[in-house]
């Protein structure tokens, strides 16, 4: 069913449909940051579909539920376009991707049509990898600005913060530590990094193998104990290595604020990656709305 918005001849929001294809790819690439792989017809037909190689269990809770909007404008050019779902486990919405070519009305609209369906529940937006990034959660906080500010104008608050970050290879000058073991993953395909001493493990890496030339490091973590001693940095130039041995030209991050993991501190690890080369590509944001009902005052 097709939602007119608006005054005179205004445009008109209406279910995605296999023709808007060409369209919305234009919105993707418009918003894609460095680092990022270029969405293909594939990557989108997975999003549309609900389908992701991240987060699978999520992903798989929402089956059945993720409706994708388009609006459209009176020519009938694709302006922008909402995706979202239920998750029937625990009574909330999801607002899981929004492209807009960062034009505030049309990010409202859209924004709009996500509330309508779920006014009476939490509406997170922006809290899971969908197929048409690679691994990305989040917002970018600086190159969405204006979807940013209408998240923020129709209710919605900051949830969670990440820091992407960014590095060309290969890198130069970087330590690297002796007896470190490696084995394959599958579940995303990789390699994981790991430096043992009896009975401990001291530091490890997870690595997503390249895609299009660019490699994820999932994270590095160095055990409590062991800090101090530049295992971080260390493990960091093995890992890099590894990751050009993979054919990777580049690297990604990202790197939680919020540091609930104990061997995992933000703060630490920023200061090392920064000493890497690795530049800060934005910071990515999710978003939580409460229900209207929640937000009226007694």
């Amino acid at each position: 069913m097709a939602i007119t918005v608006g005054g005179s001849d205004p445009p008109e929001l209406r279910p995605f449909e296999s023709a808007d294809e060409a369209g919305v790819l234009e919105l993707l690439a418009a918003d894609r940051l460095p680092g990022q792989p270029e969405c293909s017809a594939r990557m989108l037909a997975d999003a549309v579909a609900g389908r992701s190689d991240a987060d699978l269990d999520a992903w798989a809770a929402l089956a059945g539920t993720v409706i994708t909007t388009v609006l459209c404008t009176p020519g009938g050019a694709i302006a922008g376009a909402v995706s979202c779902a239920g998750q029937p486990g625990d009574g909330t919405a999801l607002l899981l991707w929004l492209h807009c070519h960062e034009d505030f009305s049309t990010a409202q609209a859209l924004i709009a049509q996500t509330l309508q369906c779920n006014d009476s529940r939490p509406v997170h937006a922006f809290t899971l990898a969908c197929a048409i990034t690679r691994g990305l959660v989040g917002l970018p906080e600086y190159h969405r600005r204006v979807t940013r500010e209408a998240l923020q104008a129709a209710g919605f608050t900051t949830r969670g913060r990440c820091r992407y970050l960014r590095a060309e290879l290969p890198i130069a000058g970087l330590p690297h530590l002796a007896d470190v073991q490696m084995n394959d993953t599958t579940s995303p395909p990789g390699k994981h990094l790991q430096v043992r001493r009896p009975g401990h493990v001291l530091a490890q890496a997870t690595l997503e193998r390249p895609v299009d030339g660019v490699g994820l490091i999932r994270s590095i973590t160095v055990a409590p104990h062991a800090r101090g001693q530049g295992m971080g940095l260390g493990l960091l130039g093995n890992a890099l290595d590894v990751l050009v041995g993979l054919g990777a030209r580049e690297a990604i991050v990202y790197l939680d604020e919020a540091g609930a993991d104990p061997e995992r501190d933000p703060a630490v690890a920023l200061r090392t990656y920064a000493a890497s080369d690795f530049t800060q590509v934005d910071r990515l944001l999710t978003f939580t709305r409460l229900p209207t009902a929640a937000l009226t005052p007694d």
